[in-house]
């Protein structure tokens, strides 16, 4: 039994020797305030558990290692509050009132000389100092452990987490001392079982103090749901860089906490802060050297209480620059990696969002110049158009022969140029969200004959075929977006098929809808070049110039999306087209 309850002892001290480097190893990695407090409250203690076995008898050297274990046992405390005092920091006063009481207390334990031997009677002045000590000790102990916990309401799973795992290793200390005193008084049996349990309490200190990676991960995993959402959401749904910015920050602060922190583009504008203005972020990017490269490249830094991530933008350098909270807890390596791979997730939306805004800076300039064109060609071709009537019906006087007749031709083309100038305003007013229908009831067949006759001379050397029922369909339409429809689908037709070739034209009802369809025996469209037919400004391959705005079939099938049919297509290459505009019949 002798035997085993030394080894027991001999691991303890084995134990608290290991937790006693590993913070010393941790202060002398990031030689903060934090990390030393810690480091000398362990350290005290592995010093005094390994001394303890050398305390008791009589004489100088007993004396003096019991004033150096009263100093030890009192700098324990005095770390470990000061390890407090860097998460939830004490007003002035009290901290010096605790510090010199501290102080105090240590003096007079050493000027009382108390006994080296516990067991040696104690004077009344010995046994209030003894309680001292001892009070003093729990109050830097318990008073953390009902700080820390209270401290990790209402924060991040992380920070709450962390904190309270802290407050559970103050607990574990106290309970390990305490059972260190109780398993002297015991018997072996008994002495034995309380040294075990207070064997079994170190790893616990060691996971309270310098959580592994994985019980990080089990901290993290309530918020890794949402977590996932906040990237989805920054990668695909914020509308700008400013809103992308303002999420983004709030994520990265619960995976690192921080106080203040701050994102800056590479021009050094600030497009996003949290708890600090603006004009005082600009301030600190401005002095600071976030934005230079560094030897670790896209590894985040730390520099004092501050963490650098840098973001490779599109535009050059940017950075999240994160100030700690006191609060904040002791994160490592890990942290910092899962706050780079985040910042990737945030250049890519980023990114993104510049792209984006470019493109839709370029689709407004192109609906402004249709629009502006559009309207500002509608008048010369109107007077052009006017004129070359007037000329051909003979109210300007005779013409040549030779001059009359190109006029057939210049008419066409005039018309051709009208209807271009047509579609693009009708494109403009649907990008704009005002095309607005005018649904009413209207005769199909009549519909689809004034749609003919309206692009009659652009069909001028083709054989025009019409199919229609001598009965009425009837469907609530916008007569004039349908027509519209119509003259499209037959001006491409003209187009796209050779001159002297059929287009047909079938007008008919089937399963509750109207279909017009329009078929020319042309060059066909290959399934690759169908899947672009209908966007805007798609336009085919083709061996010869054709003359289109590329906005027709787009606009049709758009038009007949709004009247809740659809435009379709089946075509072959080199076997012709036929396009298929339906809409419900009226019920």
């Amino acid at each position: 039994m002798p035997e085993v309850l030394l080894l027991v002892e001999l691991a303890i001290e084995l134990a608290f020797s290991i937790l006693a480097i590993r913070a010393i190893v941790s202060w002398v990695r990031q030689p903060d305030r934090r990390h030393g407090h810690l480091a000398l409250a362990l350290a005290s203690l592995a010093i005094l558990i390994l001394l303890a076995p050398a305390l008791g008898g009589t004489g100088p050297v007993p004396q003096a290692l019991t004033d150096l274990g009263i100093a030890l046992f009192l700098i324990s405390g005095y770390g470990l509050l000061m390890f407090r005092d860097s998460f939830v920091p004490f007003p002035t006063w009290p901290r010096r009132l605790l510090t010199g009481a501290l102080v105090v207390v240590g003096v007079a334990g050493v000027a009382l000389q108390l006994p080296s031997n516990p067991d040696s009677p104690h004077t009344p002045l010995q046994t209030l100092e003894l309680v001292a000590i001892v009070g003093l000790w729990a109050f830097c102990m318990l008073e953390p452990i009902l700080t820390f916990w209270l401290a990790a309401r209402r924060r991040p799973a992380v920070e709450m987490a962390r904190l309270r795992a802290i407050s559970i290793g103050y607990a574990g200390l106290v309970t390990v001392v305490v059972f260190g005193t109780v398993a002297g008084s015991l018997n072996g049996a008994v002495s034995l079982a309380v040294d075990a349990v207070a064997l079994l309490i170190v790893p616990v200190l060691y996971f309270a103090f310098f959580p592994p990676v994985w019980l990080r991960r089990m901290w993290r995993q309530p918020e890794e749901e949402q977590f996932r959402s906040a990237v989805h959401d920054l990668l695909l749904y914020s509308p700008d860089r400013v809103t992308l910015a303002e999420k983004a920050l709030g994520w990265a602060e619960r995976l690192v906490g921080g106080d203040a922190a701050f994102i800056v583009d590479a021009e050094g504008l600030v497009l996003a802060s949290r708890g600090v203005t603006t004009a005082e972020a600009t301030q600190i990017a401005m002095k600071g050297k976030f934005l230079k490269p560094t030897q670790d490249g896209r590894a985040p830094r730390r520099e004092g209480a501050t963490i650098i991530v840098p973001l490779d933008l599109q535009q050059g350098r940017g950075a999240i620059v994160i100030r700690s909270d006191r609060l904040m807890p002791i994160f490592g390596d890990e942290e910092l990696s899962r706050l780079s791979q985040y910042a990737t997730s945030l250049v890519a939306g980023l990114d993104r969002v510049t792209l984006s805004s470019k493109i839709a800076a370029l689709e407004r300039a192109k609906t402004d110049f249709l629009n502006i064109a559009s309207h500002e060609l509608r008048g010369p071709m109107t007077v052009i158009k006017g004129y070359l009537t007037m000329l051909d019906a003979g109210a300007l006087g005779d013409l040549a022969p030779k001059a009359r007749s190109v006029l057939p031709l210049l008419i066409s083309k005039s018309d051709e140029v009208n209807w271009m100038i047509e579609q693009m305003i009708e494109a403009s007013r649907l990008e704009e969200g005002r095309l607005a229908l005018k649904r009413h009831r209207a005769d199909i067949v009549e519909l689809t004959d004034s749609a003919i006759d309206g692009v009659r001379m652009l069909l001028s050397g083709h054989e025009l075929k019409v199919d229609m029922p001598v009965e009425s369909i009837e469907a609530d339409v916008d007569p004039d977006r349908f027509q519209i429809v119509i003259r499209n689908l037959l001006s491409n037709a003209a187009k796209y098929s050779a001159s002297g070739t059929d287009i047909t034209v079938d007008v008919r009802r089937d399963d509750g809808k109207a279909l017009v369809s329009v078929h020319d025996e042309g060059i066909g469209i290959s399934k690759e070049d169908q899947t672009s037919l209908f966007t805007r400004f798609g336009r085919i391959d083709t061996t010869q110039h054709v003359q289109g705005t590329g906005l027709g079939l787009w606009l049709s099938r758009e038009i007949a999306r709004m009247h809740e049919g659809d435009l379709t297509v089946e075509s072959r290459t080199g076997r012709g087209s036929t396009f298929t505009f339906s809409v419900p019949l009226r019920h």
